[in-house]
């Protein structure tokens, strides 16, 4: 595997059983530092009753193969494309699962020039907004039939971590199953010091599409998060939305990133955050959107003393 400094790279998959009381987060990962050794990660993160659990392995990047074309991506025996993830953690893990696409088109919360430029460093995209799951996941002390569960598949890659943030995902709503929302508060560096807060989304629901992707935009957007509680909204013309998302931190997951820089940033997740929204505009009806199956991630240079770092 090639890839020029500094560089990072992340592909992954998140999925909720259908009660809603457990989850499955699984990454394949590149780094390519300006100072270090080239790494590629394989991580495994469990959100269940029982107690959490996550695992890291690292690899030569020479183990590791990451494709465009036919988007896969392989780290020693383990690996994750559009259709299947598989692998083995000796002693610590092993799953295999399916993937199917539910069919809807990709989302971007950046605008489409911002993937061809350098700016910002960091890009997203979420390939399968609403796909479902099966198979089985094992840990120690801990097998999950994993049947009809539902989530999506995602990319990430960029130059650099983005300096601060906070991400939410919500694949399907209780009462609505085909409405998504991804959603972000990031903060870029200024030197040492973070700039204020953008909020860009991207709302799909009754078949429609409500979105803030541009700095321009967010004028008319707002967002506040902390550890784990996040208000934000919007209001373009005659569109509205209003929300929260909230986790416990017996919900949440911490991990300990290495950027591509040599620094150190927290990742704190939870794949059991609740979501409640208010929409209404001139294109959906005015409306209660729940969900106790959101994605809450919030990134930092500071460590919670209230959440243990797990990998």
């Amino acid at each position: 595997m090639t890839a020029k400094a500094p560089y990072y790279e992340s592909r992954f998959l998140r999925a909720n059983d259908p009660d809603g009381d457990r989850a499955i987060w699984l990454r394949e990962t590149l780094l390519v530092p300006t100072t270090g050794t080239p790494c590629a990660d394989v991580w495994v993160m469990v959100f269940d009753p029982s107690g959490n659990r996550a695992v890291k392995r690292s690899y030569p990047i020479a183990d590791a193969d990451f494709a465009d074309d036919e988007w896969t991506a392989r780290i020693a025996g383990t690996s994750l494309d559009d259709r299947c993830a598989s692998g083995e953690l000796a002693g610590a893990a092993r799953w295999d699962l399916s993937i199917t696409p539910g069919g809807q088109a990709p989302v971007r919360v950046l605008p489409d020039r911002a993937y061809r430029s350098r700016f910002p460093p960091a890009k997203t995209e979420v390939r399968h907004p609403l796909a479902r799951f099966d198979g089985r996941l094992e840990v120690p002390g801990l097998g999950l039939a994993v049947e009809g569960w539902l989530g999506s598949v995602n990319h990430n890659w960029g130059t650099r971590h983005t300096a601060a943030y906070a991400y939410g995902q919500v694949c399907g709503f209780d009462d609505a199953p085909d409405s998504t929302l991804e959603i972000v508060t990031a903060r870029t560096a200024i030197g040492p010091l973070l700039a204020p807060g953008v909020t860009l989304f991207v709302l799909r629901h009754q078949e429609q599409e409500f979105a803030v992707r541009g700095v321009a935009g967010s004028l008319q957007t707002h967002g506040r998060y902390a550890p784990f509680r996040w208000t934000f909204g919007a209001r373009v013309g005659e569109q509205m939305i209003e929300g929260e998302i909230t986790a416990e931190p017996a919900e949440v997951i911490g991990l300990t990133y290495t950027d591509t820089h040599g620094g150190l940033k927290y990742c704190y997740n939870s794949a059991l955050a609740r979501c409640r929204m208010q929409v209404a505009g001139k294109a959906f009806d005015r409306s209660e959107l729940v969900s106790g199956r959101a994605m809450f991630e919030i990134l930092t240079d500071h460590r919670l003393d209230d959440v243990a770092l797990l990998a």
